[in-house]
């Protein structure tokens, strides 16, 4: 229950008198008054009845949203949303937001829609709490104009819900082609190097198959895992792929110095051929790299 002292703060606020309004919300909120606090801390982040102090007014709803004030859950809420585009603060604002329109705050709930429909990485959390105020607002709604705009933002949500969830499950998929490409690239880079220099066969008795097919095959295995290593590269934001992406780039271009050496021990130019060697890395990589924007695109991961 909100005190005496607080509802003739709020008439002085509404009549306009600032200054005064502010000084009441201030003494309440040194007392421990949880709603005073929210309403002092308004007052400090616009610059009402006294000067403007972003860290104050931080400073007064963290104590309100401590206390659980569901005012202060939204306006905190809808504060760290519009001023931090990104990071921790953003997702703690946002969470503000769906825990006071559970709650009922219908200032929370708007907040949280408009924020959830402006962002792409927002969470299913936050997708649904939306989504499930706006069900609460069509049921609310005094005509059918603000009931059709509900509906929509509804199925906006919808689609951003699934979209959530097909690229997170997108991600893994997108971490096992990191994976498979850099094995394969490891592979194919051994592969095309005992086919340019059979002398060292011998040295990698698991490579005997390639007596058995044509040269083409080799390139067209080394190609294929060039853009199947850098789609998986673009797309994958797992840290393990990404380990296991640096290490067989290392390997591969171990390989290549290698060939290398050897063209130059056989009394070859170093450059010899090169054009074809830029080629078959150039090529795949562009290729890779574009089908992996194109799918970032299409998944909506940034």
């Amino acid at each position: 229950m909100k005190s005496t002292a607080f509802d003739m703060a709020m008439v002085a606020y509404r009549q306009n008198d600032m200054e005064g309004a502010f000084r009441q919300f201030l003494s309440l909120a040194e007392t421990g008054d949880a709603a005073a606090m929210n309403m002092a801390a308004n007052m400090f982040e616009r610059g009402q009845g006294t000067y403007r102090d972003p860290g104050r007014a931080v400073f007064w709803w963290k104590k309100a949203v401590e206390l659980g004030n569901v005012d202060a859950l939204a306006d905190y809420g809808q504060y760290l949303v519009t001023t931090f585009f990104d990071g921790k603060e953003q997702k703690l604002g946002a969470g503000y937001l769906v825990t006071a329109t559970e709650r009922g705050n219908n200032r929370a709930g708007e907040s949280l829609v408009e924020f959830a429909l402006k962002n792409n990485e927002a969470g299913a959390k936050v997708y649904r709490a939306a989504s499930d105020y706006c069900d609460r607002a069509i049921a609310a709604a005094t005509d059918s104009y603000l009931r059709t705009q509900y509906v929509q933002k509804k199925g906006m949500l919808k689609y951003k819900l699934r979209q959530n969830r097909f690229g997170n499950s997108y991600i893994y998929f997108a971490a096992l082609f990191s994976v498979i490409g850099a094995i394969l690239l490891m592979v194919a880079s051994v592969d095309l190097f005992l086919e340019l220099h059979r002398e060292y066969r011998d040295m990698f008795e698991i490579f005997t198959y390639i007596d058995r097919i044509p040269w083409e095959m080799d390139i067209a295995m080394f190609f294929a895992s060039m853009i199947l290593f850098t789609l998986g590269k673009v797309t994958n934001k797992l840290h393990l792929a990404s380990f296991m992406q640096m290490f067989s780039s290392v390997f591969a271009v171990a390989v290549v110095v290698l060939h290398f050496i050897c063209v130059i021990n056989d009394g070859k130019v170093w450059y010899d051929k090169l054009l074809w060697y830029v080629v078959l890395v150039v090529i795949p990589l562009m290729l890779g790299k574009l089908l992996g924007e194109i799918l970032r695109k299409i998944i909506g991961i940034q």
